[in-house]
């Protein structure tokens, strides 16, 4: 008789809760919103459950999270607490567990339980159930309740959820499709307008973007699919990504909307000026941020080339200045180069006509008016030097000729008047130095600039060492001094026309300041480079390399200028300059 009482009672008690399932069915299936359905489940839950709290987790679009949704306490006062929780995917709280192994679980005692982390620790839960919501074999969220106390929920109860969430999935599910079909479709209205401007609907939370339309895709070169797995800030360059952020944080706290003068990068890699605009959109339930974005590429190139216009003509105007500066140093300069020559030619001269001479003194008298006259020979000469600037490879004439036989033609007057300041000057000749065709008269007058340059700026008791070497297929000429050195500001000025290191009236050493200029552009012409080294007060190096043209040229003229160049005693040059290339000139003098 018990038995058949304990089955009555069981058969009474499923057919109550079949009744209940199929009410639950009924009832929820007249709603199509998904807040009222939620509303709908929990009324009838709560029929067949005792519980203090429910919620439903549903799964976010982009399958990443899940976000507590209809959050409700059974006596109705208090407040839904918890209502937009995110909830990660993963097994470290009980509803990611659920959500992943997609079994129901019931906890009797939460506090001793100690398996999972607690979304709403707020609530002092002491047991809950959660029960997959599974709609066509994927896993769209869990319905989840819980009570204060522990041991208040059993098997029995845990069977009843799952029943109700089996029912509940398929119309949570199509809602769920219904809210998104019309939260599509207003999204598309909105982008429609203004459309021939960039639009670009953005989650408020995250900055991911959510829609674009058609000019978006076309201007940065991207699809609509591979935007859409972006977030704005993934639109910027890398070094503009911070300033995005921020202006993301003034739309949301609305301090500012507009923003001028940004940067998007497109799929090549190529940058685009935009302006911005942005607002906050309601569409349902949510809030978007809805950004316009007007193209400015145009008008900023614009911009720039009128910025590099004004450069331009800044920097012309600033190379006239200093053009005009030079021409006024210039004339200066050679107004008292020749003033000075001039003057004690005159005065010498007035003396010897005036009879203020007498014998012993006359010879002075007439070597100091013979050496200021080839004084102002020279400075003719620098003038006339001046067209040379203009000098092309075609009035050049090349000649198979030795770096050395330059240096011996030129040596004499280089110790002389090294030796009158009290200057020792030394030659280092290299090993092996080829032959190279160049003209002889122009290259003559650089190695003696070089070395004039040295003299003038070195003081007595200094050193000078002129040196050769092979290198880098080229024949290299160093002229090395311990005189004045160059200050580091007019090193790459050095070789500019009418360039002098002190240009004033008051100047210490003379010149015109050509004679770098002409040097460098005659070893230019000769396919060759020219170079200096200096520090202020330590000396300068200067030196320039002529390329040798060929090895076969080289083995050529080894045997033409060993037989073709006799020095003064009858022995072939060569066999003069010895082993090193130089075998008849003192090393100093």
């Amino acid at each position: 008789m018990q038995k058949n009482d304990e089955n009555a009672s069981t058969t009474t008690r499923l057919n109550a809760e079949l009744l209940a399932m199929v009410r639950i069915a009924g009832t929820i299936l007249q709603y199509t919103r998904l807040d009222d359905i939620l509303a709908a489940i929990t009324r009838e839950v709560s029929q067949l459950i005792q519980f203090d709290r429910s919620s439903v987790a549903l799964l976010t679009p982009d399958r990443e999270s899940m976000v507590l949704k209809y959050v409700h306490q059974r006596d109705g006062t208090g407040e839904r607490a918890g209502e937009g929780r995110v909830i990660p995917l993963n097994d470290k709280s009980v509803v990611g567990w659920v959500f992943l192994k997609r079994r129901a679980i019931l906890r009797r005692d939460i506090a001793t339980d100690g398996r999972f982390l607690e979304v709403m620790t707020e609530e002092r839960l002491g047991s809950d159930m959660v029960a997959p919501l599974i709609a066509h074999g994927d896993v769209i969220g869990t319905l989840n309740v819980g009570c204060h106390v522990p041991n208040a929920l059993d098997d029995t109860d845990l069977e009843k959820l799952v029943n109700c969430a089996n029912i509940a999935s398929g119309v949570i599910e199509h809602a769920m499709l219904l809210a998104e079909a019309k939260d599509l479709g207003e999204r598309y209205r909105t982008l429609q307008r203004n459309a021939s401007d960039i639009i670009i609907l953005l989650d408020r939370s995250s900055g991911r973007i959510v829609e674009v339309n058609r000019q978006c895709s076309e201007a940065l070169g991207l699809t609509e699919e591979d935007l859409l797995r972006k977030s704005y800030f993934d639109l910027f360059p890398a070094e503009d990504q911070f300033q995005a952020r921020r202006d993301f944080i003034n739309i949301m706290s609305q301090k500012s909307r507009s923003f001028v003068d940004r940067r998007l990068v497109g799929r090549d890699g190529g940058s685009m000026y935009v302006d911005i605009s942005a607002s906050l959109v309601e569409i349902k339930s949510d809030t978007f941020i809805q950004v316009l974005v007007h193209d400015i590429s145009q008008r900023k190139m614009l911009e720039q080339q009128i910025i590099l216009q004004n450069k331009n003509l800044q920097d012309a105007n600033q190379r006239l200045r200093e053009v005009d500066q030079m021409k006024t140093e210039f004339l200066a300069n050679i107004s008292h180069e020749l003033r000075t020559p001039l003057s004690v030619i005159i005065a010498y001269t007035e003396a010897m006509r005036d009879g203020l001479v007498d014998d012993a003194d006359r010879k002075h008298f007439l070597d100091v008016i013979a050496e200021n006259g080839e004084h102002l020979l020279r400075l003719i000469n620098d003038l006339l030097d001046l067209s040379k600037l203009e000098m092309t490879g075609a009035m050049l004439t090349f000649s198979l000729s030795h770096i050395h036989d330059v240096v011996r033609a030129l040596w004499p007057k280089m110790t002389e008047a090294a030796a009158s300041k009290g200057i020792e000057v030394t030659f280092k000749p290299g090993y092996e130095i080829p032959v190279v065709y160049i003209d002889n008269r122009r290259i003559s007058q650089v190695v003696s600039c070089l070395v004039q340059n040295a003299i003038k700026f070195t003081d007595r008791g200094g050193r000078i060492e002129l040196s050769t070497r092979r290198e880098n297929g080229c024949v290299v000429v160093e002229v090395a001094d311990t005189g004045a050195g160059i200050a580091k500001d007019q090193l790459a000025k050095i070789f500019d026309t009418f360039r002098q290191l002190d240009g004033s009236s008051t100047r210490r050493w003379g010149g015109l300041g050509i004679g770098l200029a002409i040097a460098k552009h005659i070893v230019e012409l000769h396919g060759g480079r020219i170079s200096v080294r200096s520090e202020s007060g330590r000396g300068s190096t200067f030196t320039f390399a002529i390329p040798v043209e060929t090895d076969e040229m080289s083995r050529m003229s080894e045997g033409a200028v060993q037989g073709a160049r006799p020095s003064a005693s009858g022995a072939t040059a060569a066999e003069d300059r010895g082993a090193t290339g130089w075998s008849d000139l003192p090393e100093s003098a």
